[in-house]
């Protein structure tokens, strides 16, 4: 079964979607996802879940039998202000959970497709599989990889959240990768950060040390204390410094209103109780971590 691709990609905007993009389903070479590099090196800190299922990470059609195709997705989440604290939270966990969000949009996308192709099928992807969403975003023709390692959307930014459906069907015409890079020229993401977590592969591609990164250490990292150089600039959950300092990133449209009410409630958690935060993260991003995480995280950022 073959798809017409504007369809495609007219459904997912009528679902809400910033974008969308459609990638043949054919493996990611070493050049576009340089992860034996990356392992070798250590980048992944305790992540060692990174060191599974390699082959799965660059391959959708082993995760998806017959996958013939990979529908790209784009949300963009800027906010239209950040709140103040002494403990800051990344802005992509000021709304709900994405992963809940995501989810239910792929799932509408996939039955408005149904409307007009029946025998239409597809798995969604939001983290919960090893699918690499920058690099089919890439592969899609959305954007690019920045010096800071993040996906870069030339609209949004770096500021969207992305998730794929892996799909059986083949479609008319297929996105290509983008030949401009912009970033190539600009090290504001690179200096800015305080812990040099920014660093760059064998062969020029941007690589991450999770082991400095400040998101990493609030978010994974369990240990019970956090290195004592690690410079969070008052980060308690994710960081936002490469991202803050990003031409894109300034100049991208707000696409997500924080409400009195949810900025107060996200100021709060600096003092929260235990019980507090378990309520408040029952249904946000925040709910990666114990609260023991965020009371560790919030005494680094306070000093």
């Amino acid at each position: 079964m073959t798809i017409n691709s504007q369809y495609l990609k007219d459904a997912a905007a009528t679902v809400g979607f910033s974008d969308c993009g459609i990638a043949q389903a054919l493996a990611l070479t070493d050049q576009e996802y340089p992860l034996d590099e990356w392992l070798w090196r250590g980048y992944q800190a305790d992540m060692h879940y990174m060191e599974c299922n390699a082959a799965l990470r660059r391959d959708p059609r082993l995760l998806v039998e017959g996958a013939q195709s990979v529908v790209s997705l784009v949300l963009a989440y800027k906010p239209d202000r950040q709140i103040e604290s002494k403990a800051k939270i990344a802005q992509y966990a000021y709304g709900e959970d994405y992963h809940s969000r995501l989810k239910r949009m792929m799932y509408r996308l996939i039955a408005l497709i149904q409307e007009k192709y029946p025998l239409f099928e597809a798995r969604p992807f939001v983290d919960t599989a090893p699918v690499s969403d920058r690099r089919w975003a890439v592969r899609a023709g959305l954007g690019w990889i920045g010096r800071n390692t993040l996906f870069i959307h030339p609209r949004y930014g770096s500021l969207c959240f992305l998730g794929e459906l892996v799909a059986t069907a083949t479609v008319d015409h297929y996105d290509t990768p983008r030949t401009d890079n912009p970033c190539v020229a600009c090290r504001l993401c690179i200096d800015a950060c305080p812990n040099h977590a920014i660093t760059v592969s064998n062969t020029g591609t941007p690589m991450l040390d999770a082991r400095r990164c400040t998101s990493y250490n609030t978010i994974e990292n369990r240990a019970p204390d956090l290195p004592s150089d690690l410079d969070t600039r008052g980060y308690a959950f994710g960081c936002d410094i490469c991202q803050n300092v990003c031409p894109l990133n300034r100049h991208a449209p707000a696409a997500y209103h924080l409400d009195d009410e949810r900025k107060a409630s996200l100021e709060a958690l600096a003092d929260a109780d235990e019980t507090a935060f378990r309520h408040f993260a029952r249904h946000s991003a925040l709910g990666r971590i114990k609260y023991q995480q965020w009371q560790r995280n919030v005494d680094k950022s306070g000093r």
